[in-house]
């Protein structure tokens, strides 16, 4: 097979494209992603459970029934005519004031703080299938930069062979045109290996098989998100720390205040007259040193929550002033890169490939002019890449969400 051939196969392998002609956008893949994702589905699920949970969070204590069989006589252990007394009970436990509704207030802000956990769930994959989507259109547009510069590779050996011919090139200089392009083909080889691994990271995000076929990538954004809402993280934060504070107030009174328990009996005893009996349990939880280091772990809890929430949003800070400062950073370089850097190694290279042919430069200085070239393209895409991913990055800090959010 020739050099030529081998080279067209792999720009026709690179240049092929899905033949429904579809391209996959970032909302569409974010829908599909929250459609069918675990993780998402994972947290939705427990903010589910921890709401029912919080339902009964606020009800009474079951009672309970007894039977009693008194003074039973061995001799007849299972004849209920020979019992001295059958006594027929019920118990309730009383809550002190206000437990239930400390309780029910705690557990209905632990479940909120679950709604949170899921939002911020659903904004985490947003971000996540919005780098996957842009690396997978990367590999794409560099693929094709490779294959552009395969073609650059070829003409260069033309021209090399043309030299040589005419005997105004060595040997060695169509040697070394032609390695440079089998190093071409080593990279085109890896990216596509790269393409293989980063489809199946953005299939496991969408929920599919590794090896699903997907279409085109859509472009990386490019225009900035505006609002700003409260971050989920931040909110969960808050709302645990009311659920810690309620809690530790619950365990106060707890250490303070028993719960009474009442109860009635009513007695059958054969050839007797029937009766009753009322019961009054006062447990003494002041006296227990369990109900103290409860107590006191509840309030060092409250303490840890605090401390968990200025981290939140000392974090949420952050990251919206370091999203901010990455896509300054991209779209700085991209606008050099696109208006600079580009078009003067174009310039570069085709003043560099006229000197060769006319004999005034040598192999070098034209092999350096197509490697500065095929930088100047990476860069370029590289960049339009950081910058969506940091725009990406921007409105996950920003508590924004590219699809309506389903409240949990």
């Amino acid at each position: 097979m020739t050099l030529s051939a081998v080279v067209g196969g792999l720009a026709l392998l690179v240049f092929t494209q899905d033949p429904s002609g579809e391209v996959l956008d970032l909302p569409s893949a974010v829908k599909a992603a929250l459609q069918h994702n675990p993780e998402v589905a994972q947290a939705r699920a427990a903010h589910d459970a921890e709401r029912a949970g919080a339902a009964g969070a606020r009800a009474w204590p079951e009672p309970s029934l007894s039977y009693q069989a008194w003074q039973q006589p061995l001799a007849h252990p299972f004849d209920p005519t020979a019992t001295n007394m059958h006594m027929l009970g019920i118990r309730q436990t009383l809550p002190f004031p206000g437990q239930l509704g400390r309780a029910g207030r705690a557990a209905e802000a632990g479940a909120a703080a679950r709604g949170a956990d899921f939002l911020a769930a659903r904004l985490r994959l947003e971000a996540q299938v919005a780098h996957a989507l842009n690396g997978y259109w990367l590999i794409q547009r560099e693929l094709e930069a490779h294959a552009r510069h395969l073609e650059l590779g070829q003409q260069t050996v033309a021209a090399v062979r043309a030299r040589y011919v005419s005997g105004q090139a060595r040997q060695a200089d169509l040697l070394r045109a032609e390695t440079e392009l089998h190093r071409q083909h080593a990279s085109i080889a890896g990216l596509r290996e790269n393409l293989r691994g980063t489809m199946a990271l953005l299939n496991a995000l969408l929920g599919r098989p590794p090896a699903s076929p997907l279409p085109a990538a859509s472009e990386p954004e490019a225009e900035l998100p505006s609002g700003a809402l409260e971050r989920p993280e931040v909110a969960a934060a808050s709302l645990r720390t009311v659920e810690a504070q309620e809690s530790a107030e619950l365990a106060d009174k707890a250490r303070r205040l028993p719960e009474v328990m009442v109860g009635f009996d009513y007695m059958l005893m054969p050839g007797m007259p029937d009766a009753y009996s009322l019961m009054f349990q006062v447990p003494m939880p002041w006296l227990s040193g369990r109900r103290t280091a409860e107590a006191e772990r509840a309030r060092r809890q409250v303490e840890e929550m605090r401390f968990a929430k200025a981290s939140a949003e000392n974090a949420a800070r952050y990251e919206v002033a370091e999203a901010q400062a990455g896509v300054a950073a991209a779209r700085a370089q991209l606008v050099v890169t696109k208006e600079k850097l580009v078009p003067g190694a174009e310039r570069t290279l085709e003043a560099t490939r006229a000197s060769y042919v006319a004999g005034q430069a040598d192999l070098l200085a034209l092999l350096d002019a197509e490697s500065a070239l095929l930088d100047a393209r990476l860069s370029q895409v590289r960049q339009r890449a950081a910058q969506g991913d940091a725009i990406a990055d921007l409105r996950r800090a920003l508590g924004l969400s590219l699809v309506s959010e389903e409240q949990p």
